[in-house]
């Protein structure tokens, strides 16, 4: 159960929200805007709509969309709600850009039969089961980043757990937003920083206390490489796919990849 903050500080016009225990992580906004009305309805509506990704997505769910179809699509097919179907066909694209190694069956996604015309899912193997996880924050970050344009605001900073991360404008005393990569076997050391504006930043990696939580769909073993990687990209979806996908992908595959996404910088560090 997440929990909501707000703060408001008048001398900056600085707006910081925050939520506890969403999307598996803790989402933290800061908005600059003059008149903190429209700061807080952003964020009732961020909030809001954050946490009905958070259930859409929710594969543990049982009263999740994405739960029924992992439960009943292997004996037939189901047909699928607009937004969860584009979610899907989006997967599908990503699946083939990243040569196989974003797959949200976290098995083989071309055993995942989406039938355009019926707008169904059918899954060609039992096993299946999706997940969105990889997925999730950079497409919620997208939507936030709607949220905040649509009220006229440009200047912000959406954070997931320093792993997912939206900037508008740049950060009121500079010229960007930087975020700094942090170093999970040794926390103190910063790798390296990233300066954000009107860009996002996805970092993916593991740490001594959550290990295999990447699969490599083409082997089924986890990833247990003590490595990190971060990409800055103009779309949080591109920047979330990419950071997963090059956590395993073999690096004579980098470039291949690398070359279907459009990247501002992707940094790969080896601990």
């Amino acid at each position: 159960m997440s929990n909501s903050y707000t703060d408001y500080y008048e001398s900056s016009n600085l707006f910081h929200g925050v939520l506890t225990q969403i999307m598996g992580t803790r989402l933290d906004a800061l908005i600059v805007n003059p008149n903190k009305n429209v700061s807080m309805q952003c964020w009732l509506d961020i909030e809001a709509e954050v946490s009905r990704l958070s259930k859409l997505f929710n594969k543990f769910d049982e009263n999740s969309e994405l739960y029924t179809i992992n439960k009943q699509a292997a004996h037939s097919p189901l047909f699928v709600s607009d937004e969860l179907w584009s979610v899907f066909i989006d997967c599908k694209r990503y699946h083939s850009m990243t040569l196989g190694y974003f797959d949200i069956s976290l098995s083989n996604y071309t055993k995942v039969s989406l039938d355009s015309v019926k707008q169904t899912v059918f899954f060609q193997d039992e096993g299946i089961q999706l997940d969105l996880g990889a997925f999730g924050k950079g497409y919620a970050l997208e939507r936030i980043r709607n949220i905040l344009l649509l009220n006229k605001i440009n200047c912000a900073l959406i954070n997931f757990g320093n792993s997912s991360v939206l900037a508008l404008g740049s950060h009121p005393f500079g010229d960007s937003w930087p975020i700094g990569i942090e170093d999970p076997y040794n926390p103190q050391n910063t790798l390296g920083v990233v300066e954000l504006k009107d860009s996002t930043l996805s970092t993916s990696g593991n740490m001594p206390s959550h290990t295999k939580h990447i699969l490599d769909p083409h082997t089924g073993v986890y990833s247990e490489v003590r490595k990190i990687v971060s990409v800055k990209a103009s779309n949080a979806v591109d920047a979330e796919v990419l950071s997963t996908s090059l956590m395993i992908a073999p690096e004579d595959t980098i470039t291949a990849i690398t070359s279907s996404f459009v990247v501002d910088e992707y940094l790969l560090f080896n601990l």
